[in-house]
């Protein structure tokens, strides 16, 4: 058992907090039994596995496994009640390619709370690849306990501009100033295009996207959590498109 916190394992998996570390190392970690087992369910490339002293839950592979101490376990762990716990995986290669279905544009998502959200929904809602275009690092701890299993199903692509990525796809911007969603109907493909949370989508962004929609509010209530709307937009558009 490891029981000091300067060690060199612990210090190593201690800096994938960072995302400096993330990407020099290629690895990010996931906490807590249910995410561990779904990643191993799944098959993701788990390199360690890290246990408390006092976990008593189950022990998936044994082989991978490393104990450390309650003490050194707190150092590791971001949760305010850690299960005791979590494991060290590689940060998955996604080659950069277009969208095969239905897919989302994050355009500046730089909450990794509302990331982490966007991509669960977006696995719940069947949008299988998500491009990222100058959004948080869906690695950073926040994101992946608020993506839960959903960020082991989507493919999940940081780029620097769309170029002709999605030449042939529809892109569909999710903006106040737009059509009414619910009474939108949707092409059989499309892209969905989300804003950053103050600023909404960028113009360059929205000079490419062919449609405009927005989700109808009380006149009380100025906008919804970027999180909630995409979650929103996903399922009624999908519904448009299925319905046609």
């Amino acid at each position: 058992m490891i029981t000091s916190r300067q060690n060199e394992f612990v210090k190593r998996v201690a800096s994938l907090k960072d995302k400096k570390y993330r990407a020099a190392y290629g690895e990010y970690i996931i906490e807590g039994v249910k995410q561990v087992r779904e990643a191993i369910a799944c098959g993701q490339d788990v390199g360690h596995i890290v246990v408390s002293e006092s976990y008593a839950g189950d022990v998936f592979d044994a082989g991978k496994t490393v104990c450390v101490s309650d003490g050194v376990f707190a150092k590791l762990s971001e949760e305010s009640s850690p299960q005791g716990i979590l494991a060290v995986l590689k940060l998955p290669k996604n080659p950069l390619r277009p969208p095969e279905g239905n897919c989302l544009l994050l355009d500046g998502v730089s909450d990794p709370g509302n990331l982490g959200t966007i991509i669960r929904t977006a696995n719940a809602a069947g949008y299988g690849e998500i491009y990222l275009l100058g959004c948080a690092d869906p690695y950073a701890p926040k994101c992946v306990r608020s993506a839960m299993s959903g960020i082991f199903f989507v493919d999940l692509f940081r780029i620097s501009e769309t170029g002709a990525l999605f030449e042939g796809v529809p892109l569909i911007c999710a903006d106040m100033g737009g059509e009414n969603v619910f009474s939108f109907h949707a092409p059989e493909k499309f892209c969905l295009v989300i804003g950053n949370e103050a600023n909404g989508v960028s113009e360059s962004v929205r000079r490419q996207c062919a449609f405009t929609v927005r989700i109808p509010m009380r006149g009380s209530c100025e906008s919804l959590n970027a999180g909630v709307s995409a979650g929103i937009l996903m399922y009624e558009l999908t519904k448009g498109a299925s319905a046609k």
